[in-house]
């Protein structure tokens, strides 16, 4: 019986050191990682390769396949791209879209993992408010539960206060395509 109540506290006692360990992870402040500037159509390192944002467009209808998806504000789209240069892969799991007092999340949730010699690209698409389109930036982490410290890229997206009106006009009524899946290709 004692033996049985021994096991019993020790995997108790991993379990709740587990948990502490996992709470105190999730509620830490989002300020323990490594900002990047990274130049809108230039690839830039991150992780263990590099990353190169591009592509940017705007429109107010998304077409992927069959389905079409409207807005009355405006969606951007930018292509993410991430090359796995060395022998780890290169994830992408995390995005937002930042504007001058908006934060934009990502409408469709999407996940870039480049493995080793390879290059995968996917379109991230954001639905924003045409009148908050100033110094459009956007921010791509992969910040996973086990490590703390991680690199978070920012690219400006070349939408200013000066331009914002020309690109939500350029924007209205425009039909844009978005494939649903990611392109990859080895890297050469």
């Amino acid at each position: 019986m004692i033996a049985r109540s021994r096991v019993v506290a020790a995997v108790l006692a991993i379990l709740l050191v587990t948990a502490a360990a996992l709470a105190q992870r999730l509620s830490d402040p989002d300020t323990e990682y490594e900002l990047i500037r990274a130049p809108l159509d230039q690839a830039t390192a991150y992780e263990s390769g590099r990353l190169r944002v591009s592509d940017v467009r705007v429109g107010s209808e998304i077409v992927q396949g069959d389905d079409h998806y409207r807005t009355q504000g405006l969606f951007v789209v930018v292509n993410v791209a991430a090359q796995a240069t060395r022998r780890d892969a290169v994830v992408v799991a995390d995005s937002r879209l930042r504007a001058d007092g908006a934060t934009y999340l990502s409408a469709f949730d999407p996940i870039i993992r480049a493995e080793p010699g390879f290059e995968t690209s996917q379109d991230f698409v954001f639905e924003v408010d045409p009148a908050r389109l100033d110094d459009l930036t956007l921010e791509l982490w992969d910040q996973g539960f086990v490590y703390r410290y991680y690199q978070r890229t920012q690219t400006a997206l070349g939408i200013t206060p000066a331009n914002a009106r020309q690109w939500a006009e350029a924007g209205a009524q425009r039909s844009l395509t978005v494939p649903r899946n990611k392109l990859t290709k080895a890297l050469p």
